[in-house]
This record gives C-alpha cells, sequence and structure tokens, in this order.
C-alpha cells in the first residue's frame, strides 16, 4: 500500500493537469463546507431554526431540478469552460450575499443561485477526471486524492467558518467563499486537454435539444444496467445517510451519555474514519474487484448502526461512526470510478448529474422519513432497521456486483494489451476503454494468412498470443510477438494491404475495427505523431527494400532469414 499511495500521489503532482484539477476541487470544496457553516449561522441568526430549516429546503429542491440540464449542459460544451464559468458565477453570487447581508430575502436568493452554480462543480470535474487520466488505475487513485482533498476541505472548510464567524460577521464568511471560487475558478481555466469528438461518433445533423439529452442520459442508464446497479445502491446509503443525521442527534442525547457536544465528536470520528480510509483505498487502485469492493463499503455503512443498536454505550457509539466514515469513503471512491469507467464518456456528465439529483433528493428523503420510523419502532427499533436495509440491499444485488468485477477484469487484460501498442499508450481512459469494449478476437492456425498483400484494408491486430512472419512478395521482412500490432498503414493510408501476414505458429490476435482505430489514432496529436511516425518508418523500409537489387542479382546482400 505505501507504494500505491506514492504512486498516487505521484500521478497527480506529475500530471499538471491533475494537478491543478485536484487543487481547484479543494479550494471549492473548502468553500463550500465554509458556505454551508456559515449560511446556517446567518439563517438562524435571523429566522431561527425555521430559517436554518428553509436553507436546507433552498439547497437542495433548487440544486436537484437544475442538475439534470446542467449535467446535459456539459455533454454539449467545453466541460472545462463550465467549470469555470460555474465557480464565476458562484464567486458573484456569494459576493453579492455579502454585499446584501442586511436584506435576508436577497441573501437567500443569492444564496440558493450559489447553491445552483456550485452544483455542477462536482458532478462536471468528476466527468473530467477520466479524459486527463491515461490509465484506469491511475483514474481510481485519483478519484483517492480527490477523497483525500475532500476530506481535507470538511475540515478547514468549517474551521475557517468558525473563525471568521468569531472575529467578523456572516458577510465576511460569504466574501471568502466568493474569493475560495474564483481561485478555483483559475485553476480550472489553466486545464489544458485534447477532448475530440471519435469519428465513429459524428456530431448528428439538426442536433436534438437539451431536454432530448436530459431524455438520453435516462435512456443511457437503461442501457447500462450494470451503472444503474451503482447509482441505486448508492442511493440506498444516501437515504440511510440522510437518516443518520437525525439518528446522530438521538444517539447523542437519548441513546448514550454524549449529549447535545456528542453530536459533534460522532460526525468527526465520521471524518476521521474517512479520512484514513480514503487514503487506505489508494491501495485499491489497481484492483478489478472494484463491484465487491462498492459493495462492501455500502453493506459497512449499514452494520454499525444496527451495532449502535444493540449494544448501546458511548465508545461504541463514536466507533460506529468512525467505520462509518471509513465506508462512506471507500463508497465514494470506488463508486464515482465504476460510473466513470461503465458509462461512455459522451454521456458521463450528465450521468453523474442525474446521479447526484438522485442521491440529493434521497437524502432529503431519508432526514424526511426518520422521524416516523423514530415514533412508530422507538430508538433501538429505528438503529436495527435502519442499518439493515444497506447489508440486505446489496445481498440482494451481490451477483451483479460480481458480474461489474468479471467485466472489469476482462477489460483490464485488454488494455494492458492495447496498452503494449506505442500509439496507444498515451490515449485517455475514457478512449482505451472504449477500444477495450470493441476489441475482437481471431484465431489463426501456423501457416495461415491473416490477409494477403493487396487486400482492402479493414481491421488493425494486435498479437496477443504467437507469432506471425511479415512477407513483402514473398520475402519475410519481419516477425511479430505478443504485443507487437500490424495493419495500421492500409487504414491511415485508405490503401491496400503492402505487405502479407502470415502465422508460424497458432496466434491469437485482437482486432478493432478500421474506423475504431482511425477515430482513436487520429484524435489526439500525440497519438497522431506516434502513428505517423511508425507508418512512416515502414513506409521508407519498403522504398529503401525495393530500391534494393533481387537476391540473385550479382552483388546483392543475402536477404535470406530477414
Amino acid at each position: 500500500m505505501p507504494g500505491s499511495y506514492r504512486e498516487a500521489w505521484a500521478s497527480v503532482t506529475r500530471n499538471r493537469n491533475l494537478r491543478f484539477a485536484q487543487l481547484s476541487s479543494l479550494s471549492a470544496w473548502t468553500g463550500e463546507f465554509l458556505f454551508l457553516s456559515a449560511m446556517t449561522v446567518y439563517a438562524f441568526d435571523q429566522d431561527g431554526a425555521a430559517g436554518v430549516g428553509l436553507v436546507g429546503f433552498l439547497r437542495v429542491l433548487p440544486a436537484t431540478v437544475a442538475l439534470p440540464w446542467l449535467g446535459a449542459l456539459a455533454d454539449r460544451v467545453s466541460r472545462r469552460q463550465l467549470l469555470v464559468v460555474s465557480c464565476a458565477l458562484r464567486a458573484a453570487t456569494a459576493a453579492g450575499a455579502a454585499a446584501a447581508v442586511a436584506s435576508p430575502a436577497a441573501v437567500y436568493a443569492l444564496l440558493t443561485l450559489s447553491t445552483v452554480c456550485h452544483a455542477a462543480y462536482r458532478p462536471v470535474l468528476a466527468a473530467l477526471f477520466p479524459t486527463l487520466c491515461t490509465t484506469p488505475e491511475e483514474l481510481a487513485g485519483v478519484n483517492a486524492v480527490r477523497a483525500i482533498l475532500d476530506g481535507v476541505a470538511a475540515l478547514v472548510g468549517p474551521l475557517a467558518a468558525a473563525a471568521l464567524l468569531a472575529a467578523y460577521d456572516p458577510a465576511v464568511a460569504f466574501a471568502a467563499v466568493a474569493v475560495l471560487a474564483a481561485v478555483a475558478g483559475l485553476l480550472a481555466a489553466r486545464l489544458r486537454f485534447e477532448s475530440p469528438r471519435p469519428a465513429a461518433d459524428p456530431e448528428p445533423a439538426g442536433r436534438p435539444g437539451v431536454v432530448a439529452d436530459v431524455v438520453d442520459g435516462l435512456r443511457e442508464l437503461r442501457r447500462r444496467p450494470r451503472a444503474l446497479d451503482v447509482i441505486v445502491l448508492g442511493g440506498a446509503q444516501c437515504l440511510v445517510r440522510g437518516a443518520l443525521t437525525v439518528l446522530a442527534v438521538v444517539v447523542a442525547v437519548e441513546v448514550t451519555d454524549l449529549g447535545r457536544p456528542g453530536v459533534g465528536v460522532l460526525w468527526a470520528a465520521f471524518g476521521v474514519g474517512g479520512f484514513v480510509a480514503a487514503m487506505a483505498s489508494i491501495g485499491a487502485a489497481g484492483s478489478a474487484r472494484l463491484g465487491t469492493l462498492f459493495g462492501a463499503g455500502i453493506a459497512m455503512w449499514g452494520v454499525p448502526i444496527v451495532l449502535i443498536g444493540l449494544a448501546t454505550g458511548s465508545p461504541v457509539a463514536v466507533g460506529a461512526f468512525a467505520v462509518i466514515g471509513a465506508a462512506n469513503a471507500i463508497v465514494d471512491v470506488t463508486g464515482f470510478t465504476l460510473l466513470q469507467r461503465l458509462v461512455p464518456d459522451r454521456t458521463l456528465a450528465r450521468v453523474l448529474a442525474l446521479t447526484e439529483a438522485v442521491f440529493s433528493l434521497a437524502l432529503a428523503l431519508g432526514s424526511l422519513v426518520i422521524p416516523a420510523v423514530l415514533s412508530g419502532l422507538g430508538d433501538t427499533g429505528a438503529l436495527v432497521a435502519v442499518g439493515c436495509v444497506l447489508p440486505l440491499a446489496v445481498g440482494l444485488r451481490w451477483t451483479a456486483l460480481r458480474a461489474i468485477d468479471a467485466d472489469i477484469a476482462v477489460r483490464k487484460d485488454r488494455i494492458v494489451l492495447l496498452r503494449r501498442v506505442g500509439m496507444f499508450r498515451l490515449l485517455p481512459v475514457p478512449v482505451i476503454e472504449g477500444l477495450a469494449m470493441r476489441l475482437g478476437r481471431s484465431s489463426v492456425a501456423a501457416g495461415t494468412d491473416v490477409f494477403a498483400q493487396g487486400d482492402p484494408g479493414d481491421l488493425f491486430y494486435v498479437v496477443g498470443s504467437g507469432r506471425v512472419a511479415v512477407l513483402d512478395d514473398g520475402r519475410e521482412i519481419r516477425r511479430l510477438g505478443p504485443g507487437d500490432s500490424f495493419g495500421e498503414i492500409a487504414l491511415l493510408r485508405s490503401a491496400p494491404r503492402t505487405a502479407t501476414v502470415r502465422a508460424v505458429e497458432d496466434t491469437e490476435l485482437a482486432t478493432l475495427a478500421g474506423p475504431d482505430f482511425v477515430a482513436a489514432v487520429t484524435g489526439f496529436a500525440a497519438t497522431s505523431a506516434t502513428a505517423e511516425q511508425v507508418v512512416g518508418g515502414y513506409l521508407t523500409e519498403d522504398g529503401q527494400r525495393q530500391a534494393e537489387p533481387p537476391p540473385d542479382a550479382p552483388g546483392s546482400p543475402d536477404l535470406r532469414g530477414r
């Protein structure tokens, strides 16, 4: 794990884009936690508990309604630009709230707009991360680092709010939120990356509107049942989390002797557990068992709640909340990584935005229904009932989670093979994942031609096992083994095959359709340049070979064995 820990941090620090993206996230989320503390204090000072309830409503419902539309927008425009604009609007509305602090109605309106502006940040950044990574392992490690930084933000933001509110009024805290949002936007503006539309998925004529895009996001979930399983289980976890916001008060005040200050102690334990588990989850970056890890994290959310109900006591409650926090970090890292890998890049932002909307509604619903559950079952019964929800849900979907693992394991083997091809090594995760899903297989017996010189080119090949010989006018010019590739010249030059390729032993080949190969290779400057070097080198060799005298000419070199 220490090696994985260092590798994950190294991948962030040496990758310029990931460095700026993570720092932007840290600034934005520190501001969000500061914002939450400042706005609730302001609302309480103005309207008491009713004001806090109103603020809670304004935080959840408008942002939830806006999220699907913001996600659809993120799949239509530059995600980097959308991040910058959302941060700029967040800064402007927070600054406006600071200036209008004497008018509660104006402040509430501006705070609502500010929440909506920030709502797009997390799903858009999460949709952007795969494009900034080159391997699935790097993506999982980046999500783990993000979870760690979120933990830092959850600690620093409230502490900053406490300090500012103790020394000044909420206007200064709102101004600080504006500054942090502006910093997050400036960092996002420094992202530089290529994100072309694959040629195999061209822009349709007369593109439908945003409403159709939102509907297509819903249809995408129907087309991706494994991603839907992740969202459903994540929604169940958010339902329980919403209930836990109320149950934490019950546990501190009525179930244990922690008292009202104990609410803070329990949530502090939650934060500590989450921070430790987020660091530990970096060790799972290379795992092909993300589905079962996700399920285990969901189940771990529920079991400690049952334990609190059955074994009352302050130490048990504190320890249970630490375990729940650890489970939350595991769910966060594995859940986002799964969605980023299971959903195509073209619809990823809108699916993640829909996911955030579902989670927000589940949180609100959980906190809304738990008073009735407490009234009907009592403290102990409510804790046991709520805690059993998630283990039962995971048990019902365990087979589906194992199927996710099987799918990822197959993709991992294919991606490892594709990464051995030089022109594929710098492709971002969404592209290499897409190629892995479309990779075909072909078995060729020894002595059989894969294709003949002059044939039309339709496939690109990577040798999985065995060996093939490349023949030019019957002369063997090279042999290729596992990890080597061929067939690119005809595809990139739209020309017939320039040589014959024959299996010299039983060979397993991975195949890519010509349009998929061309779209991936020509869509990025680095891979296109590498491909041109490979093709140019082969064509130069062919030209030199054709200029040589035939093998039986006087003074010609002996070409046998080449």
